[in-house]
């Protein structure tokens, strides 16, 4: 029987962490698209995702690493342009300025066209509903409408977009993590430190309350 085939969008954090171990458990067969769009920490991010494959047996020949030059020289996100810091703006309502836009659809049209050349039936992102206040691509509508692209734009009609995750809380993604005995050592949350968490950034702050509400310790502190 031919197993299901599965492209894991692996950034080597929590969330992609997670639906990797999922896939995983499920018996796909597993592809990891990892994206170099110059991001501040994408030399740590690398070393994550290249752990987590190892971890999983993913080998060599289904790893792809794309460059996106484009999305720096755009800008205006914290998380690619040096002139802008990362604000910690978890109170806010607004967008917050590490948000890059238009990301995750630059993301899923590579990752689409990647499944088209191998005949993959799903592509798995680790997007959050909780993450939505600030990021509009992490609505389960953003990902419905993205399915019904797939169908009307793509090769594959059978392919779909995988959210598993997305109506999860971080205690949740923790939790389950630790269930699948998930190698946490080799996730990386921060936004702007590649040598130690900087315990200051919304994603390190969102980290650090998922620990804190099961009582569990960090490998990363």
């Amino acid at each position: 029987m031919t197993k299901h085939k599965t492209i894991l969008l692996l950034s080597g954090g929590m969330d992609s962490l997670l639906i990797t171990a999922l896939a995983h458990e499920r018996g796909d067969d597993l592809y990891a698209l990892f994206y170099d769009y110059g991001q501040k920490t994408t030399k740590k991010e690398k070393q994550c995702f290249d752990k987590i494959c190892d971890h999983y047996k993913i080998s060599k020949a289904k790893q792809m690493v794309l460059e996106i030059n484009a999305l720096k020289q755009i800008g205006g996100s914290s998380l690619t342009d040096s002139e802008i810091d990362v604000e910690v703006e978890l109170e806010k309502k607004s967008i917050p300025n590490s948000y890059v836009p238009f990301r995750n659809t630059i993301f899923l049209s590579f990752a689409t066209s990647y499944a088209e050349t191998i005949n993959a039936n799903s592509i798995m992102i680790g997007a959050v509903l909780e993450d939505a206040l600030g990021y509009p691509d992490c609505r389960p509508e953003y990902y419905a409408t993205y399915n019904n692209l797939i169908r009307v734009a793509s090769t594959c009609e059978a392919l779909k977009v995988e959210t598993p995750i997305v109506r999860m809380s971080k205690s949740q993604i923790l939790s389950k993590c630790l269930e699948l005995k998930a190698p946490l050592e080799f996730s990386w949350s921060c936004y702007q430190s590649e040598q130690s968490p900087c315990n200051e950034c919304d994603s390190c702050l969102l980290r650090a309350k998922a620990f804190s509400e099961i009582s569990e310790v960090d490998p990363l502190l």
